[in-house]
């Protein structure tokens, strides 16, 4: 019987099996018509399909919620749909001319020196792009090791990546915080059109969120109800991903994490049953000193790489970056934070711009309507940006979530060119997103309808007697209790 509930429900694994396949055949007839590129690419995407249909399945059960296993699915479809997307435009739109076909000829001679038996993973030709840059070209070259030079593959292999970082991140928020609307979360994680595109191709972006999914569900393990040390070599783990392709990056999680423990800590003392809780996050920070030293110098590596004197300091690093990136057609005047007052500005730029007056391409067109929806819900949503400030101070998750948006938002808003600022953003959003992915606060007024609605929370087909978690009494140590049962006379008023 514990064998059977690994089986999943074969219908299902069929027909996404097949539809998959349909789909791969249909658009790659259509690009390359079945070249052996394509047909290497449909092998592997049809691998990857049904290694991942019955784990999302077990994952689902797993978290006790079976029904979001269709979620998961739809979400793995959008995925690959966005990937041939993504593939489109590189290929067909853009004449090839992105880092992906630099990515792949450097891993092109990897993956010859690989299976000559030459265990040489250095690529001449990338020399001069910087270590980071060579280390995609590295694991492209090991992923053509295994699948034959094909563009098709190693685009799958990578969205793959980014997707199981997406489902950690809503593992992550789940089981962290418990009070959270966790269906609301998965859908905007899973299906916001820049977390399908943008991250759906050999690039850094793919990694680095596949990396974060790792660092979250790490958190997220160190900052729920029942602790598991665990949690800080996964942490750990996915903070060494991190350093690999951007230190910044890996610097950023640890600050974020260290706050987030540090306020953890200081709200759970006294708090009877937080004692495991409270010498789990002192371990965590003791542990997070080292790491951020580490990550401190190979920042300040990264920095002084070609440099000399005051042109490796922060500053100038930050002010070099914003001269970099004012090219191409979609360059502005960024709100670079040098003092608490830019921060306002930094937000909007970087959560939500460009707007439609400033989009001056089709891609910056889907990048502003899509700024315009994460503006509307934000403000739509603000009953549950108060939610998120009532459970915040018991969730440290919470704090590591919004700590690693601000440090990014303050870090990125030297980024001058919207199309640069559209992708990178994708390493922040499903983070900063748990701020609109809380259930509605309850209203204190009486409604513009003339009645007063429930000041409870409203969760409809929840299984808790009295709607969601968070309608319910905090105990001393954090959790929940039950609450009392409602008078006959009162109920319905």
């Amino acid at each position: 019987m514990r064998i059977a509930r690994w089986i999943p429900d074969a219908r299902e694994t069929l027909i996404g099996a097949v539809t998959v396949g349909v789909v791969v055949l249909l658009v790659a007839v259509g690009l390359d018509h079945t070249t052996a590129d394509a047909f290497s690419g449909f092998v592997t995407l049809l691998v990857l399909t049904l290694v991942a249909i019955p784990v999302l399945q077990w994952v689902a059960r797993r978290d006790g919620e079976p029904q979001m296993s269709r979620v998961l699915l739809a979400a793995l479809l959008a995925k690959i749909a966005g990937t041939l997307l993504r593939y489109f435009v590189i290929t067909v739109l853009y004449s090839d001319v992105a880092d992906a076909g630099v990515y792949s000829r450097g891993g092109q001679t990897v993956a010859a020196n690989l299976r000559a038996g030459i265990l040489d993973f250095r690529i001449p030709e990338l020399a001069s792009r910087g270590v980071e840059t060579e280390r995609i070209a590295q694991a492209v070259g090991v992923v053509y090791t295994f699948t034959g030079v094909s563009r098709y593959s190693a685009a799958f292999v990578f969205a793959f990546i980014s997707f199981a970082g997406q489902v950690l991140m809503w593992r992550a928020f789940r089981q962290a915080v418990p009070e959270g609307d966790h269906r609301r979360y998965a859908l905007l994680v899973l299906f916001l059109p820049s977390l399908l595109f943008w991250p759906s191709s050999i690039g850094k972006e793919a990694l680095m969120l596949g990396c974060i999914g790792v660092v979250s569900y790490g958190a997220a393990q160190i900052f729920r109800d029942r602790v598991r040390v665990g949690g800080i070599v996964i942490f750990l783990s996915g903070a060494l991903g991190l350093f690999l392709i951007r230190p910044h990056m890996a610097l950023i999680a640890i600050v974020a994490l260290g706050v987030a423990s540090a306020f953890g800590t200081l709200v759970g003392v006294g708090r009877s049953g937080a004692t495991r809780r409270t010498l789990v996050r002192l371990a965590a920070l003791v542990v997070l000193v080292g790491a951020a030293g580490v990550a401190t110098s190979g920042l300040s590596r990264f920095f002084s790489e070609g440099k000399s004197g005051d042109e490796s300091g922060v500053t100038s690093v930050l002010e070099r970056t914003q001269e970099q990136t004012q090219t191409g057609g979609s360059e502005f005047q960024p709100p670079a934070v040098t003092t608490p007052l830019d921060l306002p500005a930094a937000v909007v730029t970087v959560l939500v711009r460009p707007f439609p007056w400033e989009a001056g391409n089709v891609n910056g067109i889907i990048a502003s309507t899509e700024g315009l929806l994460l503006g509307g819900l934000f403000v739509c949503g603000y009953r549950r940006v108060l939610t998120w400030f009532r459970v915040a101070p018991r969730r440290p998750y919470l704090v590591f979530a919004v700590v690693y948006g601000l440090v990014f938002i303050v870090a990125f808003s030297y980024i001058a060119n919207f199309g640069i600022l559209a992708r990178q953003r994708t390493q922040m959003l499903p983070l900063i997103l748990t701020m609109i992915a809380m259930y509605p606060a309850p209203r204190r007024r009486v409604s513009w309808l003339g009645f007063r609605p429930d000041r409870r929370i409203p969760v409809a087909d929840s299984a808790e007697p009295d709607g969601h978690p968070a309608n319910r009494p905090t105990a001393p140590d954090g959790g929940s209790r039950p609450r009392p049962p409602i008078p006959v006379e009162s109920r319905g008023r």
